[in-house]
């Protein structure tokens, strides 16, 4: 028994050359396959954070609107270079048209909790 391993024995490995043509449709399969399982998860995620990050910026300025009295409308746009980073910011525009800066919800924007950040 000097054979490690004796269900081995004789055989001999054929080098077959790669088509290079076999090579490069597989990897764009799998490529592809990849981007499938991957895409859904990462649309999933930015409507999330997108119904998150609007909703989160109407309460931070519906308790603006009570402080002042006046209508708000809100808008909850993704910046990659804002002032506090990269993330979801939170503007008011008043009734007279200025636009103000109230919140920056970072890059997982997260449900507001009463009385911790909230303008008063």
């Amino acid at each position: 028994m000097t054979d490690d391993h004796p269900e081995l024995a004789g055989y001999e490995p054929v080098d077959r050359p790669r088509r290079p043509g076999r090579q490069r449709a597989m990897r764009i399969a799998v490529s592809l396959a990849l981007a499938a399982m991957v895409l859904p998860i990462v649309l999933s995620t930015f409507s999330v954070a997108t119904s998150t990050a609007r909703s989160s910026c109407a309460t931070f300025a519906l308790a603006a609107a009570g402080a002042t009295g006046g209508e708000l409308s809100t808008d909850a746009p993704f910046e990659l270079f804002a002032d506090g980073g990269p993330g979801w910011q939170c503007y008011v525009t008043t009734e007279n048209g200025a636009r103000h800066h109230i919140a920056n919800f970072g890059l997982f924007p997260a449900a507001p909790r009463y009385g911790v950040g909230t303008p008063t």
